[in-house]
């Protein structure tokens, strides 16, 4: 009777632990698929610095503790929504293999959330400002006059709540520049997870540039990708999920895209992606908007066998309106208006057209059809564009080198209308709808290069890869022939383009003051010119005296 008895309760644990094990579901490395979440997340934007960051905190503690994220093996939260300037903490090395839930060194801000992924069980991405100590004019790396580093930091907290990866950004946005530091050389970082995913991550503005964001995928062969962003939008080329989309596409990789949520301000946009299978999950807003977007992911090996989750498309109906974004604000890409272009007719029907940009050409075939006359409405006008050159910029901040052929909507039939949408009180109509439209060009081959589909519809969302539009590429020995091919009619289009970043290697001072290396004798001549006063420099050399002192005796 006792073994029964001792039995009984074996089994009855056995069941309990099972039961237990089974109230959560973890992908195991097997698993074709891993369960992951981003955040589309609004910002405290009013009151003193502390209670920002305790309202972000109680928000975002409520998503990770809440029902829809049970399953999840991993979640993404956007860029700077967390703390601010005035509230910066110390962020272990990811060496160190600490768990802040258990070692209180830190910010209660990151020590509750070390508490809440170990509670939920799940791998975590936060970003937030991180504070370094350093010591000014010691043989090390830059180090503010503050005796405090300052970086723009992603944390990885894995389901013990140890924060396991760090990644500082690389590539400032620009106000940025002034009050938030960087690595001499962009550091990649890679964290593995006990569902057989290896991820690399970066953020925001870091996308546009060879290092560290291509260089995961070309160098590191990084298949999953993890974005926290504060993405400001641009027309026609540069808008939130357009950009998310288009990159994952031309990579093939797996992208977990978060970010925040403020329409007016052109912060908006964020999605799971899957490669050249398009989007799982995605949305932008015209309103400040807190969601929790969801989908099982596909592991790269998986991918070919995947099959996308059923979606009945709506049969395609000619309408004179559809719905549109208005009130989410937008930039204007500038780089627009030193583009060859040629204005096309407002009632154009048929258009088969070479258009070049000094030696490079792009090819257009376009057809048109009617969908009827209204003196009430306005229409986009349409302006076909070519250009490969480095007279470019990305967003004002940063030089670039590209390559484009493009189909770009214009609000009137001047250049600088083009990259504009009507606002809210104009009643915008689609008087013809897209039957064909064609755009192909040779590319020149090269490593430090992206080439993507760049598309996007009046409700400011790409179309879908597969199921809208087709893409071919062909390689020669020096380019490859891109062809970006609509396969579904379109009435509301808005940018219908090839668009390659063949990744400046221009360095940009962003309007900071020189650096002077007070290590090194500065030789004074006749001509010398000093680029700081000698009151800055006792400023400096009387800040950073008072951090060495206080160090040294204390």
């Amino acid at each position: 009777m006792a073994l029964k008895a001792e039995g009984v309760k074996i089994l009855l644990g056995f069941v309990l632990i099972l039961c237990i094990g089974r109230s959560q579901e973890v992908s195991l490395p097997s698993d074709p698929t891993y369960n992951a979440g981003v955040v589309e997340f609004v910002p405290a934007r009013v009151g003193l610095p502390k209670d920002l960051v305790i309202d972000n905190l109680k928000r975002i503690k409520a998503i990770i503790e809440s029902e829809a994220t049970k399953d999840l093996d991993i979640l993404v939260f956007p860029e700077y929504v967390l703390n601010n300037m005035d509230m910066k903490t110390y962020i272990p090395d990811p060496n160190e293999g600490i768990v802040p839930c258990e070692v209180t060194n830190y910010d209660w801000f990151l020590t509750e959330l070390s508490c809440a992924a170990r509670s939920r069980q799940l791998y975590l991405v936060v970003n937030m400002l991180e504070k370094e100590f350093c010591l000014p004019f010691a043989n090390q790396r830059k180090c503010h006059p503050s005796g405090f580093n300052t970086f723009n930091t992603n944390v990885v907290l894995d389901r013990q709540g140890r924060v396991i990866s760090r990644y500082r950004k690389s590539h400032l946005f620009r106000y940025e520049w002034y009050s938030t530091d960087i690595l001499e050389k962009p550091k990649l970082a890679t964290f593995t997870t006990d569902f057989g995913v290896t991820f690399g991550h970066f953020i925001c503005f870091d996308m546009l540039y060879y290092e560290p964001a291509e260089q995961l995928v070309k160098e590191k062969n990084v298949t999953d990708i993890i974005y926290p962003t504060h993405w400001f939008s641009e027309l026609p080329f540069l808008t939130a999920v357009q950009n998310q989309e288009g990159w994952a596409f031309a990579n093939d990789v797996n992208l977990l895209a978060a970010d925040a949520s403020y329409p007016s301000q052109q912060n908006t946009g964020s999605g799971i992606y899957a490669g050249r299978l398009g989007r799982l999950s995605a949305a932008i807003f015209q309103e400040p908007t807190t969601k929790l977007l969801l989908a099982k992911v596909p592991k790269s090996e998986h991918r070919s066998s995947y099959q996308m989750p059923t979606t009945i498309e709506p049969v395609f109906m000619p309408q004179l309106v559809t719905p549109r974004f208005t009130k989410l604000d937008l930039q204007r890409d500038y780089n627009v208006d030193v583009f060859t272009t040629k204005l096309l007719e407002d009632n154009f029907t048929t258009v088969n057209e070479i258009l070049c940009h000094r030696s490079f050409c792009c090819n257009f075939q376009i057809e048109r059809q009617k969908i009827g006359d209204s003196p009430s409405h306005q229409a986009y006008r349409f302006r076909l564009a070519a250009y490969s050159g480095t007279e470019t910029t990305f967003q004002r901040v940063s030089s670039s080198n590209q390559s484009l052929c493009a189909v770009i909507a214009c609000t009137g039939s001047d250049l600088y209308t083009c990259g504009y949408i009507f606002p809210e009180s104009v009643a915008v109509g689609n008087k013809y709808y897209f039957s064909k439209l064609q755009i192909s060009g040779d590319f020149i081959k090269a490593k430090r290069s992206l080439i993507m589909p760049s598309t996007l519809n009046a409700n400011i969302m790409p179309l879908k890869p597969n199921v809208d539009f087709t893409w071919q590429d062909v390689e020669s020995s020096k380019t490859k022939r891109i062809t970006l091919n609509l396969s579904r009619p379109q009435m509301d289009l808005l940018t219908f383009a090839i668009w390659s970043n063949y990744y400046s290697t221009v360095d940009n001072t962003h309007n900071l003051d020189p650096v002077v290396n007070l290590k090194q004798p500065i030789a004074l001549t006749s001509s010398a010119v000093i680029p700081f006063s000698f009151k800055s420099f006792q400023t400096i050399f009387s800040i950073n005296l008072s951090v060495l002192l206080k160090f040294q005796f204390n």
